[in-house]
């Protein structure tokens, strides 16, 4: 039997604090996830091969200046033919190794060129085969390449026998030379990123000092929801802080302090689940009740989707290049499906618990300008998404960044306080709806 109640506002403050402890409890269980993780090791990178029987393997990508240097330190090397009759051939060593190939011998390569193996191709900058290596098993080897030609470069290895499987240990490191002795290891391309996120750090902790003084000014006018927009703007500024000391981390020593690298993944996790909690608050113009379900419901979406989205970008800074792409693929379209299923749920939700459609309607036509705002903001970030994710750059970063700051500014200046606001006096003129729902 079925029985309709109505949640008193005990029931619904005890529901919200459930929600602010889930989300707690997400947050801390990233953080544990985050010190026990292994950390990213950007263009220094520690792979183990194991038994691996493919003919070829993207290590990394990098842009390299006419300073450019790479090293490539091997150990515990091993290689095993794969038996399928009685005669076991012996792989020839000489037909496994690394090379360097640019994006453009790539072309040439595929298009123009017809080899049975890698290693043969005159496109390539071969650095070494496993015949350089001696004695097998068990070896290592060590040595340091200069790039003198820049260009966009890919690390590879190449097994040229068939029905062999390879086993070894790899440490890359690939960097550019500033002034003789400062290694960079940043691509050439990213060198100016760390630069970038400070500064848009201290943009968001300026405009911070600004959103107080504006709200200190208006006190009379101030409404609980300028004290979320307050809270984002800290959670950006500290989100870009951290990313800027993280990548001048990598760029100075290869490898991203563990400390920043944590606070960068839980303030990029809380950022991104107050943001759309916050639009979706902002859209609803019904009553405050109703918001607490409509938050509440829209965070029960978003958490799941930004914890996967975290957790890609370790990944996709831990693995190969080749696998990074998959990481980085289901990043992107995971953070813009945020962006969509928003924009459902906020008109599903609406429909399916408003009582009075005509206040909402009368709200969101207060707001029209914000939303087309947001729809504008989605598409011109799903764009730059996009380019960012094919080629992660400066400009490209720059580029999302002002984007995210016009947008900033844009919502920050609809729901400023100041007397006689059209959108809060809606909100104080609509009756307070109890929900109802079924149990």
């Amino acid at each position: 039997m079925t029985h309709s109640l109505r949640i008193p506002i005990r029931a619904l403050s005890l529901l919200s604090s459930k929600m602010r402890n889930l989300a707690k409890i997400l947050t801390v269980l990233l953080l544990i996830f985050f010190v026990f993780t292994a950390p990213s090791t950007a263009d220094i990178k520690s792979v183990k091969i194991r038994s691996d029987d493919r003919d070829l393997i993207v290590f990394e990508e990098f842009t390299f200046t006419h300073t450019g240097n790479v090293s490539v330190a091997i150990s515990s090397v091993s290689v095993s033919s794969i038996q399928v009759t009685s005669n076991l051939s012996r792989p020839d060593l000489s037909r496994i190794g690394f090379f360097l190939v640019s994006d453009d011998a790539l072309d040439y390569m595929y298009y123009y060129e017809s080899v049975s193996c890698y290693l043969d191709s005159k496109y390539i900058a071969l650095l070494f085969t496993f015949q350089d290596i001696s004695p097998l098993p068990q070896s290592s080897f060590n040595k340091s390449y200069a790039v003198t030609y820049p260009n966009l470069y890919s690390l590879r290895f190449a097994n040229c026998n068939p029905l062999s499987r390879a086993t070894m240990d790899v440490r890359t490191e690939l960097y550019n030379i500033h002034n003789g002795t400062t290694k960079d290891y940043l691509s050439a391309e990213q060198t100016m990123i760390p630069s970038i996120f400070f500064t848009f750090s201290i943009i968001y902790l300026c405009f911070l000092a600004v959103w107080v003084l504006v709200c200190i000014m208006n006190y009379r006018s101030a409404h609980w929801i300028h004290l979320l927009l307050g809270e984002l703007l800290v959670m950006k500024g500290l989100n870009l802080l951290c990313a800027a000391m993280v990548q001048h981390s990598i760029k100075v020593t290869g490898t991203p302090p563990l400390g920043w690298n944590v606070f960068l993944y839980v303030f990029q996790f809380n950022r991104s689940v107050l943001f759309y909690t916050l639009i979706a608050v902002i859209f609803d113009g019904c009553s405050f009740l109703k918001r607490v379900f409509l938050a509440n419901r829209t965070v029960m979406f978003v958490i799941p989707l930004q914890v996967f989205v975290t957790i890609a970008s370790i990944a996709e800074m831990q693995v190969l290049a080749e696998e990074s792409w998959d990481w980085g693929l289901g990043l992107y379209f995971a953070d813009t499906f945020c962006s969509i299923l928003l924009n459902v749920l906020i008109g599903f939700m609406v429909f399916e618990t408003d009582r009075n459609l005509e206040n909402y309607f009368a709200t969101l036509s207060l707001i029209r300008p914000f939303y087309v705002a947001f729809i504008v903001y989605s598409c011109i970030a799903c764009v730059l998404g996009i380019g960012s994710f094919v080629d992660y750059s400066s400009s490209w970063v720059m580029a999302v960044e002002i984007a995210s700051l016009i947008f900033y500014i844009v919502m920050f200046f609809f729901f400023r306080p100041f007397e006689k606001n059209k959108y809060f006096d809606q909100l104080n003129l609509q009756p307070q709806v109890t929900p109802e729902f079924e149990l």
